[in-house]
């Protein structure tokens, strides 16, 4: 949010040579010498307005702000009809939070001077800064139906109209904002954060790019530019964008943190683990990262590596079920599966709507032989997801090695509604029919799974070998 500065002060001074230094310092930006020349003047004159107000402006510049307050003061007080030095008081107000204070002095400033596009601009600001999004809105507005070409009364109109919940009117005022300055990098953030929020993606990484060229050292440009990327599938590309914010914020847990993500998608895991580590010195307990890292050990096979990280992250944050997740997958690789069923206990316990745990526990079950305890499991995970193929399809596998053949046909064909290519339900149809006496359904069966899959060499078996005397085959 940028604040305007009036300093058109008359120069009524003892000292002319002073004076002329210091605002030709002022104007340089070399606001310590133009702060040195009017304190002399002050010290000289402590009657002259002018200097004070410019002293004033010098020390706000410098970020001496209580100073700033107290010159820009004195010169109101010395000259109470002048509406830049209201404005300018304002700003200093502002400055140091003093809103209600800020927003009176600019009211003051309009009321001696109602054209005053500056004061109502920096009006705006101290309105919005005060939460007043309607008033901010109201006088942003009325800068642009003087000045339609204010490209930061557009900006922080844009920035209103966003916090009052309308994104795609601050999309718009954002939009002209950055045609009115192409070149400034904070309008383009805003433009680029705003459209990645209303997932216009393509927008918001141009934008991004354009406010990261326009200031290459904007953390902000970078980090939220390499998020984008990262949304957008460019792995790589994101990698670089984090890896430039990280060098900029070295100290930043979310730069590191997002880096290792990146490098992970990219499958560069031993560059993902340093930058996990890194993060990891940050905020030393954090569960998303150790949870991360120990995905990064299982792709690289340090499964006893997987593991320790893995178990911090649960202990950091016992109901964080990715990571117990990902703990689970690690006790399997290592041949603890008992430990690996516990954690999946758990999630499913800590997560019921999620069907991860649900899945991985029918799957076990399943392969164990279990076939009460996979019904169970994947009769949940169909409660979550209905349309589950894999689910049915096992589902129905156990019903036929119990020999509920109707049972079995009915869960195949529930799964052929979902999807009437599902080429491994109509075989398996196909031999519970068989089973069943049906020959002739069960070859229409075949001849449904080979017209979806002409290379599923089991159906056309199935099919070849249909012949009276031959055994039924076992479904898989």
């Amino acid at each position: 949010m940028s604040v305007v500065w009036c300093l058109a002060f008359a120069a009524s001074l003892a000292s002319a040579g002073d004076y002329e230094d210091g605002v030709a310092a002022f104007r340089k930006g070399d606001y310590a010498a133009a702060a040195a020349a009017f304190e002399k003047i002050v010290a000289a004159n402590a009657q002259s307005a002018p200097a004070w107000g410019w002293l004033g402006c010098a020390q706000l510049r410098l970020g001496r702000t209580d100073e700033a307050t107290a010159s820009l003061t004195k010169a109101v007080e010395l000259e109470p009809g002048s509406a830049d030095i209201h404005n300018n008081l304002g700003n200093a107000l502002l400055a140091t939070g003093e809103t209600a204070q800020a927003i009176a002095r600019y009211q003051k400033a309009l009321s001696l001077a109602p054209e005053m596009t500056d004061a109502r601009y920096n009006l705006g600001n101290a309105r919005l800064a005060a939460g007043d999004l309607e008033g901010a809105i109201r006088e942003y507005r009325a800068v642009i139906a003087v000045d339609s070409k204010h490209a930061p009364a557009h900006d922080n109109l844009a920035v209103a109209l966003q916090r009052r919940g309308d994104l795609p009117g601050a999309l718009e005022e954002y939009r002209i904002a950055v045609r009115l300055q192409p070149g400034n990098a904070e309008f383009q953030l805003n433009l680029g954060m705003a459209a990645r929020a209303a997932g216009r993606q393509e927008e918001a990484e141009a934008a991004l790019g354009a406010a990261a060229q326009a200031d290459p050292s904007s953390f902000l440009a970078h980090l939220n530019l390499g998020l984008v990327r990262l949304e957008r599938g460019q792995a790589e590309p994101a990698a670089a964008s984090f890896r430039r914010a990280a060098e900029i914020q070295p100290g930043d847990f979310a730069a590191c943190y997002n880096l290792g993500l990146a490098l992970a998608r990219a499958e560069k895991y031993d560059e993902a683990v340093a930058a996990y580590q890194q993060a990891l010195k940050i905020k030393s307990g954090d569960p998303r990262a150790l949870s991360n890292l120990g995905a990064a050990y299982l792709a690289q096979g340090k499964v006893d590596d997987a593991v320790e990280a893995l178990e911090r992250a649960v202990r950091a944050a016992p109901a964080f079920p990715m990571a117990r997740q990902n703990l689970a997958v690690a006790y399997m690789r290592k041949g603890d599966q008992q430990k690996a069923v516990d954690q999946w206990e758990r999630m499913a316990r800590l997560a019921p709507n999620d069907p991860a745990p649900q899945e991985a526990l029918a799957d076990y079950y399943f392969r164990k032989g279990d076939y009460d305890a996979a019904q169970m499991r994947y009769t949940e995970l169909l409660k979550l997801r209905p349309d589950h193929l894999g689910a049915l399809n096992n589902l129905g596998l156990i019903h036929y090695r119990r020999g509920e053949l109707p049972a079995a046909a009915e869960v195949f064909a529930r799964a052929l509604q979902i999807d009437p290519n599902y080429a491994l339900a109509h075989n398996n149809l196909g031999i519970v029919l068989e089973a069943q006496g049906k020959r002739q359904e069960a070859m229409q069966r075949y001849r449904r799974a080979l017209d979806a899959n002409p290379d599923y060499e089991d159906a056309r078996y199935n099919l070849q070998r249909l012949q009276p005397g031959k055994p039924a085959p076992t479904p898989g």
